[in-house]
């Protein structure tokens, strides 16, 4: 189960924190430590699919990158997405510091609140414009897409269905992919 810290945190903080705690996962969300357990093995097969379709699909100017790498959106909110899209340029530093163009998270029973509440209000404001959020118990996949400065909830595929998108790039599959 993660559990948010009382206080109003800062980045420095986080850091002296996670020196701390490094058997959890400790992230920054709107001055909130969250500290959750780590991923479980469905978890990380899934995030390993989805790396593995979304890379084959990625145009040459984009990369993927998986958890954990820290996304600083703010000096009181720094965030560690499952999957992130980002442009190729970007090859140095500890941390990505722009929107990136698509977020992933994979929902686990300790990360549900945060994953569907905290991070899309954090990567909206930070102007993420894609967000995909997959549930492997149900199995499911949501996509947000930023309107101004919210996400709307698009296409929701359910089940052994397909699901295929062309924005930010082309990409399809079928969920069961994703557990097999």
């Amino acid at each position: 189960m993660s559990m948010t810290e009382v206080g109003i945190y800062t980045v420095e903080d986080l850091y002296a924190y996670r020196e701390q705690r490094d058997d959890m996962t400790i992230q920054l969300i709107e001055g909130e430590l969250v500290v959750s357990p780590g991923p479980s093995i469905v978890h990380q097969a899934v995030s390993g699919e989805l790396f593995a379709l979304l890379r084959a699909s990625c145009p040459p100017h984009l990369r993927v990158l998986t958890a954990p790498l820290d996304l600083r959106a703010g000096e009181r909110s720094m965030i560690q997405p499952d999957l992130m899209v980002i442009p190729r340029e970007i090859r140095e530093g500890g941390q990505v510091e722009v929107p990136p163009v698509l977020a992933v998270e994979i929902l686990s029973p300790s990360s549900r609140r945060t994953d569907l509440v905290a991070k899309p209000h954090v990567l909206a404001r930070f102007g993420c414009p894609h967000y995909w959020v997959v549930d492997p118990e149900a199995p499911g996949i949501r996509v947000y897409r930023l309107v101004g400065d919210a996400y709307e909830s698009g296409e929701v595929v359910m089940g052994d269905a397909a699901f295929r998108v062309t924005d930010p790039f082309e990409v399809s599959f079928r969920l069961s992919d994703l557990t097999r």
